[in-house]
């Protein structure tokens, strides 16, 4: 299992940081892809550039709040 792979994070920073990371990856590859295709199946790989877009959003607004509350 890929798990069994995976060094376990020192902490929370770290994989979010991971996370991170694995996101923008995600996101070069599905550009990539979309770049090489056409028609609907072009439309596909727009959408998963858009979800992954969406999943770096969120993951932004959590490591904003993370440095509101230790901030603040």
């Amino acid at each position: 299992m890929l798990r069994d792979h995976l060094n376990e994070p020192k902490n929370q920073e770290d994989t979010l940081v991971n996370v991170y990371s694995i996101l923008q990856s995600a996101a070069a590859t599905a550009y990539e892809n979309a770049d090489n295709q056409t028609g609907s199946n072009r439309k596909v790989a727009m959408g998963v550039v858009h979800l992954i877009e969406l999943a770096q959003l969120k993951m932004d607004s959590v490591l904003d709040g993370q440095a509101v509350s230790v901030n603040g």
